[in-house]
């Protein structure tokens, strides 16, 4: 899901930064190019990773104990509408995943039903062109439209503008436009959520037309007479968007855009005026990447009774490594006897909330990082983020009576990692409100 998300949004400044920079311009075959390229890029960029200096080639990872809450009596408890919804099978991300999929599936079934009918249309009684396309005449009122190498158009079109019609398609045909609305088409199809492959789409179908109506214009046909053509193109029934369609974009536009002028061949350099738009698009999913690569979530978190004291024992991570002799990152990290579940069970039978930080209203969350060593004993006890004295002695003393681990390995040897665990002392909402 946060593929599809950043992926959007990249897509959308892309889109944007088109918008502002080249969309306006002459250099029909040059925006193509680039309108495809930001297809490419919105695909990829959410794979991509920005380095900061300073920032270590390996982020730390952290094991998130996200739904369950470890009480000050020692005991562990699922939220009881969240264990509701675990029998019944239905979560608020798996109804969105529904809906998704859905969208997909409906998006896909379209796109393959316009395939299939301009497939059976497109292998109809066809004859051959001098440039290889084929030609389908048909006694039905489509308006003209090609299709891969095909080019379909109705007999009363072809009787009046046959020449100047199939010049028009055989541009789409020789450009292999086909291939781009698909696509297009195709994306839109997984990002049917999103506004910007849409209107992306619809750019590269004008691109698409803008192209063809040039290459009409550069075979010598009349500029008034081809407009007025287009005109009346526009009044009839069109075609499946899985093709290019002689009416399928706005008249108005193309017309305004035979009307202008070349643009200067030096506009094409506003194209770097979307680099920042990249540049952006590759921290977020740097960011992004950063936080999924930080978080490994264990499905366990639950929001406690409001009478109830408690302490959360909301995630634990392996740090930074001090030295070389100290890991990061292994192949097997180190783990508690037992696994997580005793660990949390071990946590909830031995801390205790201070009393006179519960009398006090004291609450917050201790970081406290540790070595596990190679033979699973812990070193190196030290509290990062203090809260108050007493919960930072609380949280020290309860992890330093932890049992000796089982040592993380890498190849195959046992060796030092660095963890962070971090415990989060709460107050029940009735005792702050007094």
């Amino acid at each position: 899901m946060i593929y599809l998300v950043v992926s959007a949004f990249s897509l959308a400044l892309l889109l944007v930064a088109y918008r502002l920079t080249l969309s306006r311009t002459t250099f029909h075959g040059f925006n193509r190019v680039v309108l495809l390229c930001s297809l490419a890029l919105a695909a990829v960029v959410p794979f991509m990773h920005f380095q900061s200096v300073g920032e270590k080639a390996a982020a730390p990872i952290t094991y998130m104990l996200n739904e369950i809450m470890v009480y000050a009596d020692g005991s562990i408890q699922l939220n009881p509408g969240q264990t509701e919804q675990a029998e019944s099978g239905i979560s608020w991300a798996s109804v969105v995943s529904l809906v998704y999929l859905a969208g997909v599936i409906i998006c896909l079934l379209r796109v393959a039903f316009g395939v299939l009918s301009s497939e059976i249309i497109c292998h109809r009684r066809s004859r051959t062109l001098s440039n290889g396309s084929r030609l389908v005449i048909t006694d039905r009122n489509y308006a003209p439209f090609s299709w891969r190498n095909y080019i379909v158009i109705s007999r009363k079109d072809y009787e009046a503008n046959g020449a100047m019609i199939i010049t028009h398609e055989q541009a789409h045909v020789r450009h292999h436009h086909s291939f781009d609305l698909m696509l297009a088409q195709l994306f839109c199809a997984f990002q049917w959520f999103n506004p910007a492959a849409w209107m992306l789409k619809r750019s590269l179908l004008e691109v698409h037309e803008f192209e063809a109506d040039a290459s009409v214009l550069e075979n010598g046909f009349d500029e008034r007479r081809y407009q007025i053509c287009l005109v009346r193109a526009a009044l009839q029934g069109s075609f499946a968007t899985t093709t290019n369609n002689f009416a399928n974009c706005s008249t108005k536009k193309r017309i305004v855009m035979m009307n202008r002028h070349s643009t200067n061949p030096w506009a094409r350099l506003r194209v770097l005026l979307m680099l920042p738009a990249v540049a952006l698009s590759v921290i977020l999913a740097s960011a992004c990447k950063q936080d999924t690569n930080s978080e490994i979530n264990l499905n366990t978190q639950d929001a406690p009774p409001s009478d109830v004291d408690w302490v959360d024992i909301g995630e634990y991570e392996i740090g930074e490594a001090d030295t070389s002799q100290v890991f990061m990152v292994v192949e097997e990290g180190p783990e508690f006897p037992g696994g997580t579940m005793a660990l949390l069970e071990y946590l909830a039978k031995t801390i205790k909330y201070p009393q006179n930080c519960r009398d006090e209203k004291i609450q917050g969350r201790v970081l406290v990082s540790f070595i596990v060593e190679k033979d699973g004993s812990m070193t190196g006890f030290e509290v990062v983020k203090s809260v108050h004295p007493d919960l930072d002695a609380e949280a020290l003393k309860v992890l330093k009576a932890m049992p000796a681990w089982k040592p993380g390995t890498q190849h195959g040897e046992k060796v030092r990692v660095k963890f962070t665990v971090p415990v989060n002392f709460r107050l029940r909402a009735a005792e702050t409100e007094e």
